[in-house]
């Protein structure tokens, strides 16, 4: 099958695989499309590499699920974010391993984040199992290996005996894909590409704790895109506003965030989305609610807003990345019976999503 690509920007068990399958591509070879990038075929450094200098090449008809992906990676010392995309379903929907090398030494130095609908997550995705530090040593090869086993994969770089980063569940469906290599805006060098396949058997995905479990919020109804213009100065949600929405009950991920770029296409333009949950309470109570988003956020409660906030990129200082986590603290004047909680969340790039908890569920439930 043809994949066509433009982007917008393992755990192993023994016995677990068949026979695997290493194919070695040259740079040379018509199996790359190189239509949406700068390029140059030149020695480097005791290597034949290719020089991108820009965009992104891929694979022509390469159906990788589970398996192996290696390649040497040379870049300088300038801000840019050079990688990987790998099981590639189209071109906006893709698993994604790059390196920051203007963060060298820094906890951001390399990333895992899933792309949905043209959306990379990065600023939900952060920590252990996404981001790791590394030093670089710039303008030298880097050996990059990415061990891909179910929803599992393990990312090494110099050290193929202890990987780097362990994601413990890969957020995109488990299908085949092709793979890419990607500029991420600077040039890089890549040399002794190769690839892997094996077979593997289905996995499963983590469970998702009940609605509410230690106050998590885990099933939220989700609105259709709309501008976020219709919320501009909105000090009560009126019925013209609620008229506009449909609504979808969405699960969450187990840690409790939801990636609301999953419930987008990749042509829409609108940039926000609701999340509501209907809260009820046995008694005229104030409960203590945990949150974090991206990258805005106006919150209601029964049609009133009680919060308004800004979490984006740089926003709070100039390494503030924009990651959510429940940062953020709101205390919900609840009434006895049924209470309507919103989340208008706005997106500008890196990450659109939502995950909040209640400090406890006494006298409350959540429909």
């Amino acid at each position: 099958m043809k994949k066509v690509l433009a982007l917008p920007i393992l755990i192993l068990a023994c016995g677990y695989y068949s026979a695997a399958q290493t194919v070695n591509v040259p740079f040379a070879s018509p199996k790359w499309n190189k239509q949406n990038a700068e390029v140059i075929l030149e020695p480097y450094k005791g290597q034949e590499s290719l020089l991108l200098k820009s965009g992104v090449i891929y694979l022509e008809d390469v159906d990788l699920l589970d398996g192996t992906i290696e390649a040497d990676m040379s870049f300088p010392q300038q801000r840019g974010f050079p990688g990987f995309a790998f099981r590639i379903q189209d071109l906006n929907n893709f698993e994604n391993f790059y390196v920051r090398p203007h963060q060298s030494g820094n906890p951001d130095a390399t990333q895992y984040t899933p792309v949905f609908n043209g959306h990379a997550g990065w600023q939900l995705y952060h920590g252990e199992g996404y981001s790791k530090a590394f030093i670089f040593k710039f303008n030298e090869w880097h050996h990059i290996k990415i061990e891909l086993h179910g929803l599992q994969a393990e990312i090494f770089i110099d050290d193929m005996q202890q990987p780097l980063i362990k994601v413990a569940e890969l957020k995109l469906d488990w299908k085949a894909g092709t793979i890419g290599l990607m500029s991420g805006g600077a040039p890089v060098r890549f040399a002794n590409f190769q690839y892997t396949t094996r077979k593997g058997q289905t996995p499963a995905r983590m469970p998702v704790p009940a609605n509410g479990t230690n106050g998590i919020i885990t099933q939220w109804q989700v609105s259709n895109v709309r501008n976020p213009n219709i919320f501009a100065n909105v000090d009560r949600l009126i019925r013209e506003i609620k008229g506009n929405l449909t609504w979808t009950r969405q699960r969450t991920e187990p840690s409790g965030t939801i990636n609301l770029a999953k419930f987008v296409q990749p042509a829409d333009t609108s940039k926000t989305i609701v999340a509501k949950v209907i809260v009820e309470s046995t008694t005229d109570q104030v409960k203590e609610l945990s949150f974090g988003f991206s990258d805005y956020v106006v919150i209601y409660l029964n049609d009133e807003p009680v919060y308004a906030g800004a979490d984006n990129f740089m926003s709070r200082d100039y390494r503030f990345l924009g990651t959510i986590g429940f940062f953020d603290k709101l205390f919900l004047p609840l009434k006895k019976g049924m209470n309507e909680l919103w989340f208008v969340v706005s997106e500008d790039f890196g990450g659109w999503g939502l995950k909040a908890r209640f400090a406890d569920m006494e006298k409350i439930s959540l429909k």
